[in-house]
């Protein structure tokens, strides 16, 4: 079992990092934290994966003994993979996106839009999915070696491998958009129905080659591969708005704040990325982190804004406005200059 976990944790963490740097990169105007993505990230792979895991067993274990079951009855598999799973998996999972829901809420603020809630449910759910398939094709690789390891490998981590991102996305979206709303009705309904829709996600997910066999399978492939099209569809759409905020906002600071040439690059996704690189490759270090620093500090100020259309006020966005606005008047004052 040793060498399987070794071969599990060379192969599985590489593919499951790749896909939490590409969420990540993905954010690209109000990128969320390090820490806290890496934060998430760690509940998912020990906190959700352990206690989901144990309470699945428990209660499987209890309605075993009460309806004396034999452990390998294949509707008592089907129970466990269907309810439990998805009910408890999908339960300890959104309990780490509720904490940093309610971090938030407590004066973080950095969940505080449905890009950012999809963006930590999902890395959330990349935690469970490294733990999950490490321990799956550890297992396989000791029940049917090499070969049998590759083929799940393939199968879970690259074919399947946003499978639970895209579940606990839908949790985050919820908590996102709560976060973002001011009717009530929405703050209250809008995470339960989130996490609604990522157990459903789950138990068809675990459903279909459960109770269709080899058919179910297949039908699995094409509907999870339905789903991650449908969650980039989500991320390019949340994206997309951040970027109309973004110009929105910043459209009166244009001549005060920053030039018409800077608004422009720094509301472009694309080019965004390509000359901050060019700098990085030619000017160093020092030019890029100057430049990285203003455009965060525009960014980050044109969601305050925001936040303050939406009716949101106190003496923290105030403090927090003033300082932004200083950062960008110095680095102006210092010919910081991100317009090409």
């Amino acid at each position: 079992m040793l060498a399987g976990i070794v071969l599990g944790v060379v192969f599985v963490t590489p593919f499951v990092f790749a896909y939490v740097f590409f969420i990540r990169w993905v954010d690209r105007f109000e990128p969320e934290p390090w820490w806290l993505i890496a934060l998430a990230f760690i509940w998912g792979a020990v906190i959700a994966t352990t206690a989901g895991g144990m309470s699945s067993s428990f209660v499987q274990g209890a309605v075993q003994t009460a309806t004396g079951m034999s452990d390998k009855d294949p509707l008592l598999d089907a129970f466990g993979s269907t309810v439990l799973a998805p009910v408890f998996e999908e339960g300890f999972k959104a309990i780490g996106v509720a904490l940093i829901a309610l971090m938030s809420w407590l004066g973080l603020k950095e969940l505080d839009g449905p890009l950012d809630g999809a963006i930590y449910g999902g890395v959330v759910g990349l935690g469970f999915t490294l733990t999950e398939d490490i321990l799956y094709v550890a297992n396989q690789y000791t029940q049917s070696g090499l070969g049998g390891f590759m083929v799940l490998l393939f199968l879970r981590t690259v074919l399947l491998g946003l499978s639970h991102c895209t579940f606990t996305a839908c949790t985050g979206l919820g908590f996102g958009i709560a976060a973002e709303s001011k009717n009530m009705a929405v703050k209250l309904l809008a995470p339960p129905i989130g996490f609604c829709c990522a157990m459903g996600m789950h138990a068809v997910h675990n459903g279909l080659p459960t109770f269709f066999g080899d058919g179910g399978l297949v039908l699995m492939l094409l509907v999870s591969w339905f789903i991650d099209l449908l969650f980039f569809a989500l991320l390019w759409t949340l994206v997309s708005r951040d970027r109309a905020t973004v110009i929105r906002e910043l459209l009166g600071e244009v001549g005060s704040l920053l030039a018409p040439a800077e608004l422009r690059l720094v509301s472009s996704y694309a080019t965004l990325g390509y000359r901050n690189t060019a700098v990085l490759v030619t000017q160093g270090y020092g030019a890029w982190r100057k430049r990285r620093k203003k455009q965060l500090a525009l960014v980050e100020l044109a969601f305050i804004k925001s936040r303050r259309r939406r009716g949101e006020t106190g003496t923290a966005l105030d403090l927090k406005e003033a300082r932004l606005r200083h950062e960008i008047a110095s680095a102006n004052r210092l010919g910081v200059f991100i317009g090409n």
